[in-house]
């Protein structure tokens, strides 16, 4: 079995991979035109595809992503072909859920307010404090990255609601689950609402000016997943209106946010930039993830995090 490696990893990895089985020709290639003289023979790859790869590899089977989210990733016929497609959901999901708890304590507590007072070397007290254990935190997105999120939120008392796009078992740390098209209920009764959605067909703006109206003037948006599922200019409008009380903002709908952007500004909003998935075990998890869906491949095995590509999750 011929398994290619494009973009070539470095010699550490390669081992790492070459060790899972010696039934395995492992290929590490660091030139596309190489990869085109011998992608014909290839059943199995980890990294990059084009359509012009594509084209040619007549035994491909299975494609290994090194990314979570594929809406980059995907074109037209890779989409319509046979070959099966598999992500590396999971590997994030803890860092991002710490990330998404960073900006609820911060607001929780008043810190962001408090930050710029240290800037300003002003002793002045007085901000709005809120109890955990009085609020409720609504997850859109009960995957892998919303799961955490929602555990993190019950080991703080919080009342926690989430919505799925797919028909799951609602876990015992989530108090209600509904379906997506619950979303709305979820908007109003939150008070920190998190988008924990990847980017597909369906959520592109699925926050948007209505969406928005929706939530209690009190609330605080928090979006770590795409920056295309919050409409960037609704958001604006509605900070800069007082509809709701803040936002946690690691992603953005344009990316760098341009200097000049009236977020920057605001005391209600903490911005980061698109670091929430940052952890010391990422590149760790990564090999870990392929070499257990490799082993499974020669087995003959089903795959884990196996994509619906017409959905790019």
């Amino acid at each position: 079995m011929k398994f290619l490696i494009y973009p070539a990893v470095d010699e550490n990895e390669l081992q790492e991979i070459q060790s899972v089985s010696s039934e395995v020709d492992v290929l590490n290639v660091a030139s596309e035109d190489q990869v085109l003289e011998i992608i014909g023979e290839i059943d199995a790859m980890y990294g990059r595809i084009t359509p012009e790869l594509l084209a040619r590899a007549q035994k491909l089977q299975w494609i290994q992503t090194p990314m979570a989210g594929l809406e980059h990733y995907m074109f037209p016929a890779l989409a319509e072909s046979d070959v099966t497609l598999s992500n590396m959901q999971g590997i994030y999901s803890d860092n991002i859920a710490d990330h998404v708890m960073g900006y609820i304590l911060m607001f929780s507590r008043g810190f962001h307010i408090f930050l710029r007072r240290q800037l300003e070397r002003n002793w002045a007290k007085g901000v709005p404090v809120l109890h955990l254990a009085d609020t409720t935190l609504g997850v859109i997105g009960l995957g892998g990255i919303g799961t955490a999120v929602a555990k993190r939120g019950a080991a703080s008392e919080m009342h926690v609601i989430a919505t799925n796009a797919v028909e799951i078992e609602k876990p015992d740390f989530v108090d209600t689950l509904w379906s997506i098209d619950r979303l709305d209920a979820l908007l109003a009764e939150s008070d920190f609402v998190v988008s924990c959605v990847p980017h597909t067909p369906e959520t592109f703006k699925m926050i948007n000016t209505d969406q928005l109206k929706r939530m209690k003037k009190t609330a605080y948006l928090i979006n770590i997943s795409r920056g295309v599922v919050v409409d960037l200019a609704a958001l604006t409008a509605a900070l800069q209106a007082g509809e709701i009380a803040g936002a946690g903002l690691d992603v953005f709908e344009t990316e760098p946010l341009p200097a000049d952007h009236p977020l920057w500004d605001m005391e209600n909003v903490i911005i980061t930039p698109h670091t929430a998935g940052v952890g010391p075990y990422t590149a760790d998890r990564r090999i870990e993830v392929l070499k257990a869906n490799l082993r499974r491949f020669v087995a003959g095995e089903p795959l884990r995090n196996v994509v619906n590509k017409n959905r790019w999750c």
